[in-house]
């Protein structure tokens, strides 16, 4: 605790980067030099450090290309730290809407200031697609023990390198939070990214993952927030356009056409399938990366019924 206090500079508000639905984070700096960044979580009593103590222990071993790395914690008291790789490059999120964004990831925050970056061109935003699924799908299906599901995939919670390699933060958080019995239930998430039966009973699974991966690569397609002004959900906007690869309708305008038809077509078969309201009816995140890549002879072992009649003609070039 007191390494912390010392990278932190005491919690200093000069560190601060800002605050998610899981607590305060301050950005650090290691006595040998390494930056991080500092999740500060306060609770109303000192309850589930045994469990926060598993949680982690399990978590140490999701070490990806396409995972932030937790690197440590420590309890003080009634406040549980999480100690985390900084990652510079801002969110997945903040990359795709600017100053348009309500929510700065807490990894990555800086002082809002003018977006004079030029939007993600389709080669980036295709990338980016591959590289969080194969992170996902190590939580999923790689992960020493059960998997791991990550419970709150967004665009913010999807950070980018200097090079724009994404990796996932805030894994599995929810189950560090203990409320008392007579506390109402919090659902994490963003209502945009729920699946049908999480939003009914709050179960989640490697299921309601993948359908909220399904959002995320609508959203990236498309350049649309899940909702916006009041306007119909972007899974019901842009499913008939899936189903009639209408694909000029369906690709953010402002790449100006300059994007692969084919890729998209793999990205926007991948999203028709992960955002299928029954769970059985999604793919795994194994077979949703064969998607992607466009490997569909690996995926002879998926049901057919998979497969709408629409997505089974071949990828245009």
């Amino acid at each position: 605790y007191s390494d912390i206090l010392i990278a932190t500079d005491n919690f200093s508000s000069d560190n601060l980067l800002g605050e998610g639905g899981y607590g305060v984070v301050y950005k650090g700096k290691l006595k040998d030099g390494q930056l991080i960044a500092v999740k500060l979580h306060k609770e109303a009593n000192t309850q589930g450090v045994a469990e926060l103590h598993s949680e982690v222990y399990r978590r140490s071993f999701a070490r990806h290309t396409n995972i932030v790395t937790l690197l440590g914690y420590c309890c003080k008291e009634n406040l549980k730290i999480l100690i985390y790789e900084y990652v510079c490059n801002k969110s997945l999120e903040w990359h795709l809407f600017g100053e348009q964004m309500k929510y700065y990831n807490v990894f990555c925050y800086r002082k809002k200031k003018n977006n004079t970056e030029k939007v993600l061109d389709w080669n980036q935003r295709n990338a980016v697609a591959i590289g969080t699924a194969k992170g996902l799908r190590f939580l999923h299906e790689e992960c020493r023990g059960s998997p791991i599901v990550h419970q709150d995939i967004r665009l913010s919670n999807i950070l980018l390198t200097g090079e724009f390699v994404p990796l996932l933060g805030d894994y599995g958080l929810a189950k560090w939070k203990t409320n008392k019995s007579d506390e109402p239930r919090r659902i994490p998430g963003n209502l945009g990214y729920l699946a049908p039966e999480c939003a009914e009973n709050g179960i989640y699974s490697v299921k309601t993952d993948v359908y909220a991966f399904g959002i995320v690569l609508l959203e990236l397609i498309s350049g649309r927030k899940t909702r916006e002004n009041h306007q119909q959900s972007i899974r019901l906007w842009a499913l008939p356009l899936i189903q009639t690869l209408s694909f000029d309708e369906l690709v953010d305008s402002r790449l100006e056409g300059s994007y692969s038809t084919y890729e998209v077509y793999n990205i926007a078969r991948a999203a028709y399938l992960c955002v299928q309201i029954k769970p059985e009816m999604r793919p795994s995140m194994g077979e949703v990366l064969c998607l992607l890549e466009g490997s569909n002879g690996h995926l002879r072992h998926v049901k057919s019924s998979l497969y709408p009649i629409i997505l089974t003609t071949e990828g245009q070039s």
